[in-house]
């Protein structure tokens, strides 16, 4: 046995157990978000109004985050046996991501299918576009440090066929309530308030979600899921605080069904029983393992990616996994 197989199943039903009062960790954010508009509001016309609205802006953003994992939970059935509790939450806390709830939860659920195959979103070919190695190391950081969403953006059509026609009009409903509550807030705030209460905002969470991406997936390998991604930022716990433990990505792609707020007692409880492999890629702190992802990415090997792929049928391989249903929500490996 090896991976995460030998952990106790004592820890994986302490995991697993639900505990609804960690979801005032909702309101909680949202009350925070609401705090830093009125400061928003009440500075203003300070003459620190622009580093006090980036200050802001910031802490938006990790809010933001936060509320998406929370979202991602639900997704995966973990906040509520209910569906169409697990819906709202879902709705409500995803939406500021500025995406459709219907559309991610079939790219999400697809993603645990799939993670690391050559299909799969998570997973940024660079050859697919380039095949010169100075391009291809600067498409790869802009990706991983910024343009990351905008990737993501453009492989969702891919997801939108694989909808439903009452989902496709559920996604547009849920887009067009979200960006009509947000050009309501364009039109009665000042734009300076509404510049920093959300659209820098949106930039930093571009920038924390394409860095993330990277320390999650980059060059990681398809198959059994204890070796599908990495943990990182374990010891950051202010950030797993408003991130909700999505730092935990190990852990979440081996057992999705653990809750965002049981990940970071399990991960230290289980650690010991880890193998060598798998303790070797949770990492302590966040910018540590970014700048050595960095430092990989400026030394890519083409020809050793090619090695990866050789001898496979691109697009037979990628018909063969979109036609893959995703796994289902409240599994528990």
């Amino acid at each position: 046995m090896a991976g995460m197989d030998t952990v106790p199943r004592e820890l994986l039903q302490a995991a697993y157990r639900r505990n609804p009062i960690h979801l005032l960790k909702i309101p909680l954010h949202f009350g925070i978000w609401a705090a830093v508009t009125w400061v928003l509001y009440a500075t203003q016309h300070h003459p620190l109004a622009i580093p006090i609205g980036v200050a802001c802006s910031w802490l938006i953003a990790n809010l933001v985050r936060g509320l998406g994992a929370v979202a991602h939970d639900a997704v995966h059935g973990s906040c509520s046996r209910s569906k169409l509790t697990s819906y709202v939450i879902a709705l409500l806390c995803w939406a500021p991501t500025g995406m459709s709830v219907t559309l991610y939860t079939n790219y999400h659920l697809h993603h645990h299918k799939i993670a690391n195959t050559y299909p799969d979103v998570d997973n940024f070919v660079v050859t697919d576009y380039t095949r010169n190695p100075v391009l291809a190391r600067l498409l790869l950081l802009a990706v991983y440090t910024f343009a990351y969403p905008l990737y993501f953006l453009g492989c969702m059509a891919r997801y939108v066929k694989r909808l439903s026609p009452l989902q496709r009009v559920r996604m547009n409903l849920e887009l067009l309530g979200f960006w009509g509550l947000m050009a309501f807030f364009y039109w009665v705030m000042p734009f300076q308030v509404f510049f920093f209460f959300y659209l820098l905002p949106f930039v930093f969470g571009a920038i924390l979600a394409s860095v993330t991406s990277m320390i999650e997936h980059y060059e990681m390998l398809p198959g059994e899921d204890a070796y599908s991604s990495r943990t990182y930022g374990t010891s950051a716990r202010v950030t797993n605080f408003l991130w909700n433990n999505v730092t935990y990505h190990n852990e979440h792609h081996k057992f999705p069904g653990i809750p965002f707020y049981n990940l970071r007692s399990f991960h230290e409880a289980a650690y010991p029983y880890y193998d060598e492999r798998v303790k070797s890629a949770c990492h302590p702190s966040i910018v540590g393992v970014a700048l050595s992802l960095y430092g990989r990415i400026l030394k890519l090997d083409i020809a050793k990616l090619d090695e990866r792929y050789r001898g496979l049928n691109k697009d037979d391989e990628r018909r063969k996994m979109m036609a893959l249903n995703g796994i289902q929500p409240g599994a528990t490996a």
